[in-house]
């Protein structure tokens, strides 16, 4: 990845960051929708009372909603004041090509370093576990809800709501007499972030299989890699470059998948 500069303060309308990127996280909303029986199966079965499965996709349906919403409003807030930027909301068409363009490899090579740290923990996990990975196959609603809901809703919680957030405030608490973030409070969002993200993952592991210390271990260690990866080119460059990033990981995870 290409070396910028410190990211420089902008300003950008507000009404017009929340018109560009709320329709983005309802369309990766209902790119999850397709993916929901099969995760929310497999917990309703060990829990006892559990409300049905149309009660179930649609209180998630209007959580991810909310969520991707508040993340919206909060990047829209935080990621000016840190210079994080949005191409489509600066309508800077160029840059928004460029930046693209320099997702792809490392979403690319992610996707490849998950698969090849998927195999390489996959015994250590147990039986259950194996029996659990069996049964998620990749397939194409799999690969387009990561595309979708990874690629954009993720992107907006993780990197555009909670990183810009971070920045911030770490800028203010320590380094208040600074006219803008230093790359170490940047790299240490990224950093908490990325972390956070792997965390955030283990409600739909545990969804199909009883956590353990090396399940824990390994969903947080191959999330954060990404979470790394899209982090330092959401600070970088943009936004979307880390959304093309993120959905060409998953589209490369697909395809070394099939092949192996």
């Amino acid at each position: 990845m290409t070396q910028t500069p410190l990211p420089a303060p902008v300003s950008r309308p507000l009404p017009r960051t929340l018109l560009t990127l709320l329709p983005l996280g309802l369309a990766a909303v209902l790119g999850m929708l397709p993916t929901l029986p099969a995760m929310l199966g497999p917990l309703t079965e060990r829990t006892p009372g559990a409300p049905p499965m149309a009660t179930l996709l649609a209180v998630t349906a209007a959580q991810l909603t909310v969520l991707v919403a508040l993340s919206v409003a909060a990047g829209a807030w935080a990621a000016p004041r840190a210079g994080f930027r949005s191409r489509l909301v600066d309508r800077d068409w160029a840059a928004l090509r460029a930046d693209a363009h320099a997702g792809l490899l490392p979403g690319l090579l992610t996707g490849a370093v998950i698969v090849a740290l998927d195999r390489l923990t996959g015994p250590l996990l147990g039986d259950a576990w194996a029996r659990a990975a069996a049964g998620q196959e990749r397939t194409l609603a799999v690969t387009v809800s990561g595309m979708l809901y990874g690629g954009i809703g993720e992107e907006l919680q993780m990197r555009w709501a909670l990183v810009s957030v971070l920045t911030v405030g770490l800028w203010r608490m320590f380094q208040r007499h600074s006219v803008r973030p230093t790359r170490a409070v940047i790299l240490t969002a990224v950093l908490v972030v990325a972390a956070l993200f792997g965390i955030g993952h283990l409600g739909a592991v545990a969804a199909l299989v009883p956590l353990t210390p090396a399940i824990v271990a390994r969903t947080v260690l191959l999330n954060a890699v990404g979470g790394v990866v899209y982090g330092l080119l959401f600070t970088r460059r943009s936004l979307e470059s880390a959304m093309v990033a993120h959905a060409v990981t998953h589209v490369a995870m697909t395809a070394l998948t099939l092949l192996l």
